[in-house]
């Protein structure tokens, strides 16, 4: 039977490996092999020839993030997670899980069996949000992260997490370079104005000492505010 991993799985899929990029696939899965035919699972394809369920490997990535950002998609059902379940229709409570593998080498994501929510290609936010720091019970992972933060590093270089972009650095540089721009501008329109000013007192001190009559006073202004406003 033909088959294809359902397009919002495929997303989360691509967010993962930009993310985490040297990650471990070796526990990855997708389609079910042939102890999962023999039973209702998600790896099956449907009717619609969908797989709705994607396996991680749990090796060089985060995985407390990425069911974080799974439990805030719509398409997200359930996950099952080193010896835990966790179902968004029971509030995403973690409860004991006794199934034959205990999924303890990957996090299986499965998302909801409709047509939607295997369309549904909305992010999963993995690619936006700024690392997280909490600890995660990898505090080589945290130490990691806090260098490439102190540094100034564009990606995490070392740990389990390497590779992971630095998000928060590439938007505190481009705010500073905004901020930079910014600056110059502004300073080119206070000279700008100064300048304005200086020639403005000129003229009234020739019309005071007579050298310039009233009419071209006014015309000179004019000049000058007409070239100011297009400066700016």
């Amino acid at each position: 039977m033909a088959w294809y991993l359902a397009p919002s799985l495929s997303v989360l899929r691509s967010e993962v490996d930009t993310r985490w990029p040297r990650r471990d696939k070796t526990s990855d899965g997708t389609i079910g092999d042939t102890a999962h035919q023999e039973r209702a699972s998600d790896h099956n394809p449907n009717s619609r020839e969908s797989v709705d369920a994607w396996d991680m490997d749990k090796d060089g990535v985060d995985v407390d993030a990425v069911i974080g950002a799974f439990q805030r998609h719509p398409s997200a059902h359930y996950w099952i997670w080193n010896r835990q379940i966790a179902d968004k229709d029971n509030g995403w409570r973690r409860q004991a899980y006794d199934g034959e593998s205990p999924h303890t080498a990957h996090v299986h994501f499965s998302i909801r069996q409709t047509a939607a929510a295997e369309q549904d290609r909305r992010s999963w936010g993995l690619l936006e949000d700024d690392m997280d720091f909490r600890d995660g019970g990898d505090g080589e992972a945290l130490i990691y992260r806090l260098s490439a933060l102190v540094t100034g590093a564009a990606t995490v270089q070392g740990g389990p997490t390497k590779g992971e972009r630095v998000a928060l650095i590439e938007r505190v540089n481009s705010t500073l370079s905004r901020l930079d721009a910014l600056t110059a501008r502004v300073e080119a329109l206070g000279a700008a104005e100064a300048q304005r000013d200086a020639a403005l007192r000129t003229l009234l001190v020739e019309h005071s000492s007579g050298q310039l009559d009233a009419e071209a006073v006014v015309r000179r202004m004019g000049e000058l505010l007409a070239a100011s406003a297009t400066q700016s």
